[in-house]
C-alpha cells in the first residue's frame, strides 16, 4: 500500500455563466452610453458654398438658438421645413409652430414696443445647396412675422468648414 492517496479526479464538468453574463451587461451598458439617444437637430444636407465669411464680432451668448432646416429634393413644391426631427409639408402649420417658439415665457426681448414684440431666441437657418430661393425667402419671412429678429444662416466656409 503506498502512504500517499491518490486524487480522485472529478469527471463532472460545468459551464460557468456567471462570467458570461458580467460581460454582456458590460458590454450593453457600453452600447447604451455610447449611442445617440438625443433628437436630431440637424439634417444632412449639402450647404451652400459661402464666397467670403464674416463672423458677427458683436455677437452675444447666452440666448437659446434653434435650427431649422429647409429639405427636399429637385421639384419645386417638395421641399418642407424640419425643425427638431419634426417635418412640417404645410407652411399653415409651420406659422403656427415659429409662433408658438418665439412667444414661449421668458422668451420677450427687453424694451418691445406697443404692437411689437421680437423673441430672445435666435434662428439658425440651414437650407440646402439647390434649395429654391423663394423657399429660402418665405422662410425667412415667416420667421420674422412669427417675432424672431435673430436670423442665421448657415453656410460652408471656402474651406470647407462649416
Amino acid at each position: 500500500m503506498s502512504r500517499f492517496k491518490s486524487m480522485d479526479v472529478e469527471e463532472n464538468v460545468g459551464c460557468n455563466l456567471i462570467p458570461m453574463i458580467d460581460i454582456m451587461f458590460l458590454l450593453l451598458l457600453f452600447f447604451m452610453l455610447s449611442a445617440d439617444m438625443s433628437q436630431r437637430v440637424t439634417e444632412d444636407i449639402k450647404l451652400p458654398e459661402a464666397d467670403m465669411v464674416k463672423e458677427d464680432a458683436k455677437k452675444k451668448e447666452g440666448y437659446e438658438t434653434t435650427t431649422v432646416n429647409l429639405v427636399g429634393e429637385g421639384a419645386m413644391d417638395d421641399w418642407h421645413v424640419v425643425i427638431l426631427s419634426h417635418h412640417f409639408h404645410d407652411w399653415e402649420l409651420l406659422k403656427t409652430e415659429l409662433h408658438n417658439l418665439a412667444h414661449q415665457p421668458g422668451e420677450a426681448e427687453e424694451g418691445n414696443a406697443p404692437g411689437t414684440y421680437f423673441s430672445t431666441r435666435a434662428i439658425q437657418l440651414r437650407a440646402a445647396a439647390d434649395a429654391p430661393y423663394k423657399h429660402v425667402q418665405r422662410l425667412i419671412q415667416i420667421c420674422s412675422k412669427a417675432g424672431f429678429y435673430k436670423i442665421e444662416v448657415v453656410a460652408t466656409k471656402p474651406d470647407g468648414k462649416t
